[in-house]
């Protein structure tokens, strides 16, 4: 029993030792193999990477806004009076003047209808000169005595409504000589037709549209800016517009109006951009950009875009240590202008930081620098 116990507790031993062995050999191992990856990393050079010291600028910010296009001027014209079309004189795309004639009435009826009223004015004006020519007769009569004063009365009150029924009848033949004249319907201004409601042969009815004619020589881009941005704009600033749909090709336009008050519930302003459209490239509808410039911001922490990393979706500079090793900083940032970045925390002036070469490079790595030309 004594030996059995005695063979057991050595074989214990054994095993003990064994595994104490073997887990000294593997740290041994591990520290050599660190050391050797140590001293081969030691013997690769530094990266060189190029570098500048972080400085204050004055930053113009650009607030970009999407817009709609609009013409400066638009109408629907239509008929004043009923009727059916005889002719309509345009398509849309064509371009009128003033006083082009874009469609005509059929006049029939009221041609007629003036003829009645300047027959019935005839007759106001007959019984008008019959009512005066028995006025003075009984005048001359009534101062002789001839006549009593009802009689005199009578013969003034019907002069009276004789040349009331001739006011009368003078008035509606003025009114439907105005819609004889009326039946023609002329453009108002200078436009392009950007719209045809209709077709020769419709019955319109007063005051539905035939077509819209529009200015498009001139162009609005009515962007929506939030109340924290709207003091940052001011009436007579360029503006630089971007239209996708003509490959970003870019605009000049002036801020022309700011909405005194805002819209609620959103608390948003309307800024409104003139874009000169002589040429006609730009169209009504078009979806825009509009880059305004806000207020400089003097004096502010700045790094070029170049120079940002972009970490777990966070902004980060490399850092040079006094040591030559890179030091990887997330930042906090506030506009971004004309390939600047204005800082408002992760780096202060004087720190250097890589401007170039951070795909060569990470955090903790040692580095040779050089100067970059970047001012």
């Amino acid at each position: 029993m004594l030996f059995a116990n005695k063979k057991r507790l050595a074989v214990g031993l054994a095993i003990v030792l064994a595994l104490t062995s073997i887990v000294g050999y593997r740290i041994y191992a591990n520290v050599a193999g660190n050391k050797a990856r140590a001293n081969q990393l030691a013997k690769i050079p530094a990266t060189t990477v190029e570098v500048a010291q972080v400085s204050r600028r004055d930053l113009t910010p650009l607030m970009v806004f999407p817009a709609n296009l609009e013409p400066v001027w638009s109408a629907d014209i239509s008929a004043k009076v009923d009727g059916r079309i005889n002719t309509l004189n345009v398509n849309e795309g064509d371009i009128v003047d003033a006083g082009t004639v874009i469609a005509t009435l059929d006049t029939t009826e009221l041609a007629a209808q003036v003829v009645q009223a300047e027959g019935n004015l005839m007759a106001a004006q007959s019984g008008l000169e019959q009512a005066e020519l028995d006025y003075r007769r009984y005048s001359v009569l009534a101062e002789q005595g001839a006549v009593s004063a009802q009689v005199l009365d009578t013969a003034r009150t019907k002069r009276d409504l004789s040349a009331g029924q001739v006011r009368a009848a003078q008035g509606n033949v003025m009114l439907l000589e105005e819609k004889l004249n009326n039946a023609t319907v002329a453009a108002p201004k200078r436009g392009v037709v950007t719209k045809r409601f209709v077709q020769a042969g419709t019955y319109i009815r007063a005051g539905s549209a035939i077509v819209t004619v529009a200015d498009t020589t001139t162009l609005l881009a009515k962007a929506t800016v939030g109340e924290s941005q709207i003091d940052d704009l001011s009436v007579g600033s360029n503006v630089k517009v971007n239209v996708d749909a003509l490959g970003g090709q870019e605009f000049t336009g002036t801020i022309t109006r700011l909405s005194p008050s805002a819209a609620t519930p959103a608390r948003t302003f309307t800024a409104e951009i003139t874009i000169p459209n002589e040429q006609g490239v730009l169209k009504s509808g078009m979806f825009a950009k509009a880059a305004v410039p806000a207020k400089v911001h003097q004096g502010v922490i700045a790094v070029p875009e170049s120079a940002l990393v972009l970490k777990e979706d966070q902004k980060t500079v490399f850092v040079v240590t006094a040591d030559n090793k890179v030091q990887q900083r997330t930042l906090k940032l506030g506009f971004i202008s004309d390939g600047w970045a204005e800082v408002l925390e992760g780096v202060v002036p004087g720190d250097t930081i890589v401007m170039a070469g951070q795909n060569k490079i990470k955090d903790g790595m040692a580095i040779t620098p050089i100067e970059s030309g970047v001012k």
